[in-house]
């Protein structure tokens, strides 16, 4: 449990914003990780098994906790890119000794790997496939070796990615990786080896899961040094190995997670053999892509033939067609570059775009009409053949409906006219009335967020499909809690199934807002901040983080801006001004704006999440932007109530027996109209609000005038010494609006209220009885010509203080108990 969590906590602080923290990192880094690996570049075997090893199995299990996080759902993915900025940050401070460190960083890199396999660095592929194992089997998974292992092929991954990228300076490594596997000396033909090692040991049946799952990770891991040295390999190594990966790929044998990785080794191979045949590289991947999308379509035929004569799907169909599915994707994105417009793949354009890292770049497969068609039979929720009994349709599994939708993203994101055909087909299962499974939902919302930054233009009519995935699953499941024979917890129902829905959303939708792909159209900022109400603990904090973090810095403005349009979309105030404005906010005559519907803030069961919501924004605001709202909400809400038509105003003149605050039904009777309830529930948001005291200017704590010189210094005297005087400043303007604009609103409001005996008049009253118990002096003075409303807010706080001496929590408010 330390490893891993030093693996997950320590070793991600390389990438720290504070330099102290990074400079420590890289020392702890250094000194139990790679230190130990350098020391085993000479003699690791005797080295490994005499005393005092411990610290060498530590640096190798710290490694392999890298990989194993990986293979957890929520883990961090960012393992092998910490690792890889650990290695690049320690060849900058390497300096001149870079290139010795490299080298024995691969010296023993190497030597691990052959030791953790049991393999013989003069063996061939012939000897190695004899069954010459069979007693040596069980030390391959003891826990020293399999780290040992594990965290071989990590690091190596990592190595030589910053080897790799080194001619494009991105690294502190001045040295090629052809370069510094010549300099280590060490034989390339050990990946091929090890290689089919693991294969063979991931075959056997004597394996337990858990070992399969890490053999495939290191697998996985193997494959992809192989995309990056591929081309110094033997020949008849990358020929004996590139046959057996083709082999693998024809027979849909691989699992979905090796197939991509396999695909990048085969096209490092047919680099590798062009090159001593003389060949065109883009003309024979071209070939043997084509080939196996061939045989992609003939299986998925065959597959149709056979289900129509069987009616049923079974588990391992459903296993073939997901990797037939995903294999088709991966070949089609063979070449892909973002930069890259829709060329013909045998131009002299796309030919320029070939480097050394990317051999095949500008490449473009187009798959026949007849296996697009395929794809999309695997769309709908039922097969387009029926059962035995050809009564029922076939139910297409949702695992294939998830894979195939990625799928036709990634043939879309090669083809545009294919991708203006498909997205009425993809917004479809975003829709928020669909009734698709989440998984299914998921793919289809990440296949669009790709499709946004390819085709912008296209797909930008498409944000409201988007923006429902915030709320996904939350109209459904409330339909449901109304169902009186309901027998389960609807939450959780909700919960467990379209939280992965939500949280890819957020993080998708801000990644698409922060680079300017899409803008706050419509409603969808009140729909991410509805995201902050939500019941799953992590959507709302995930969209907490979003949004008061780079959102919020990249639009200082957008949460105090945004603040009093929200109080009238949550409680769908629909017929104010404030509302249709914000609706149709970034319209601009299109007609496509996002809506609010499917999200369930409004009326009483809503009222704790909306405040949630108001308590996020206004603690994320300053003093400046609370002192404009609150301004903001008297003038437009308790302002607007004090015009001659509007609902805020009808709702005001109500008589009292249109309106019954004490009963279970608040505000909810019959003969009030939907939009007066919806009215009567901003007014009480709005006396709710301006009694918090999160919107009070000056509400956080500030730095003691008092304290002694050294604490200021530390905490930065003169920066806090300023905010010191501004807040003072802002509290005397905050004061002002209250006595000049606010107070006089509040009178008049209040002789509305007594003429129609209306139950706000309570709230106001409260409201009233706060702004008078912070500023006593000031409101005794603007009021001196109202003595009635001066004596009845005298007699309310005499009745407060009473109440708060008798429950003992009174403290004396001074005339002058106001912040300077």
């Amino acid at each position: 449990a330390l490893e891993f969590a030093w693996a997950h906590t320590v070793l991600p602080l390389v990438s720290d914003a504070e330099v102290s923290c990074v400079t420590r990192a890289i020392e702890f880094f250094s000194k139990l990780i790679i230190d130990p690996i350098v020391d085993l570049a000479q003699d690791a075997t005797r080295k490994l098994s005499t005393g005092g090893n411990s610290r060498y199995y530590v640096a190798w299990r710290i490694l392999s906790k890298l990989s194993d996080g990986d293979k957890e759902a929520g883990a961090s993915r960012s393992g092998i890119g910490s690792l890889q900025t650990a290695i690049q940050k320690l060849f900058i401070n390497a300096g001149n000794d870079c290139k010795t460190l490299t080298k024995n960083l691969l010296q023993a890199v190497y030597k691990i790997g052959i030791l953790s396999l049991g393999i013989d660095n003069h063996a061939s592929q012939h000897d190695l496939s004899s069954p010459n194992t069979g007693e040596f089997d069980e030390d391959f998974f003891e826990r020293n070796t399999a780290a040992m292992r594990t965290g071989a092929w990590c690091i190596l991954e990592a190595l030589t990615n910053c080897l790799v990228n080194s001619s494009e300076a991105r690294t502190g490594a001045n040295i090629s990786l052809k370069q510094a596997v010549r300099s280590s000396a060490i034989d390339c033909s050990f990946v091929v080896l090890s290689l089919k090692k693991l294969k063979e040991l991931g075959n056997s049946v004597d394996i337990s899961p858990a070992n399969k799952a890490t053999l495939a990770a290191t697998s996985r891991n193997c494959l992809k040094v192989i995309s990056k040295i591929g081309g110094l390999v033997p020949l008849k190594d990358a020929k004996k190995c590139s046959s057996d990966l083709m082999q693998d790929l024809k027979s849909f044998s691989l699992p979905n997670d090796l197939i991509p990785s396999t695909i990048s080794a085969l096209v490092a191979f047919t680099k590798r053999i062009c090159n001593d045949s003389g060949k065109d590289v883009i003309d024979e991947c071209d070939e043997w892509i084509n080939a196996l999308l061939d045989r992609c379509e003939c299986a998925i035929e065959s597959w149709l033939s056979s289900l129509s004569r069987h009616g049923r799907i079974e588990t391992d169909d459903e296993r073939l067609l997901t990797r037939i599915l995903f294999c088709i994707g991966e070949l089609t994105m063979v070449g892909f570059s973002s930069q890259q417009d829709t060329l013909q793949p045998r131009t002299k354009s796309a030919r320029d775009m070939v480097t050394d890292k990317e051999p095949v770049r500008g490449l473009i497969v187009r798959p026949s009409n007849r296996l697009i068609h395929l794809v999309k039979l695997m769309l709908p929720t039922t097969m387009p053949i029926t059962s035995v009994n050809e009564e029922d349709l076939t139910p297409t599994p949702s695992c294939v409906r998830a894979y195939a939708f990625v799928t036709l993203g990634k043939l879309c994101l090669r083809d545009a006219s294919l991708a203006k055909d498909c997205l009425n087909i993809l917004a479809r299962e975003l829709h928020h009335g669909s009734k698709s499974d989440p998984a299914v939902q998921s793919n289809v919302l990440m296949v669009m967020g790709d499709l946004c930054v390819r085709y912008t233009n296209l797909v930008d009519r498409y944000l409201p499909f988007m923006a429902a995935c915030l709320q996904a699953g939350d109209k459904a499941c409330h339909e449901v809690v109304t169902d009186v024979n309901l027998t389960v917890d609807p939450s959780a129902i909700k919960v467990r199934n379209y939280s992965l829905v939500k949280k890819n959303a957020i993080l998708l939708l801000s990644s698409l807002v922060l680079q300017d792909y899409i803008k706050w159209r419509g409603l969808f900022i009140h729909r991410f901040l509805a995201a902050v109400a939500d019941e799953d603990d992590e959507v709302s904090c995930l969209a907490r983080t979003a949004l008061r973090g780079p959102l919020l810095e990249k639009q200082p403005n957008l949460l105090s801006n945004s603040f009093v349009e929200a109080i009238f979309v949550f409680n769908s105030c629909k017929a104010h001004p404030i509302y249709c404005a914000a609706a149709a906010s970034g319209e601009n005559g299109t007609g496509v704006a996002v809506d609010f519907d499917g999200t369930m803030l409004c009326g009483k069961l809503g009222y704790h999440k909306r405040f949630e919501v108001y308590r996020m924004m206004l603690t994320n605001m300053n003093d400046q932007q609370k002192l404009e709202v609150t301004v903001r909400l008297a003038k437009v809400v308790l302002g607007g109530a004090l015009e001659t038509n509007g609902d805020l105003s009808a709702v005001c003149k109500l008589p009292p027996q249109d309106i019954h605050p004490n009963e279970e039904d608040y505000y909810t009777k019959k003969t009030c109209p939907k939009r007066l309830e919806s009215a009567m529930h901003v007014l009480t948001d709005t006396f709710a609000i301006l009694k918090s005291s999160h919107i009070k200017v000056g509400h956080k704590s500030s730095v003691d005038p008092e304290q002694d010189d050294d604490h200021l210094e530390q905490t930065g005297a003169k920066v806090d010494q300023r905010n010191l005087y501004k807040t003072s400043l802002l509290n005397k303007i905050s004061r002002k609006h209250l006595m000049e604009t606010i107070i006089p609103i509040l009178r008049n409001l209040k002789t509305v209220l007594e003429s129609s005996r209306s139950p706000f008049l309570k709230d106001l009253m409260h409201y009233l009885g706060y702004i008078f118990r912070s500023f006593k002096a000031e409101v005794k003075e603007h009021l001196a010509s109202d003595p009635t409303l001066l004596q009845e807010l005298e007699y309310d706080f005499r009745k407060h203080r009473q109440r708060e001496t008798s429950s003992g929590k009174y403290v004396r408010i001074a005339d002058d108990d106001v912040r300077k």
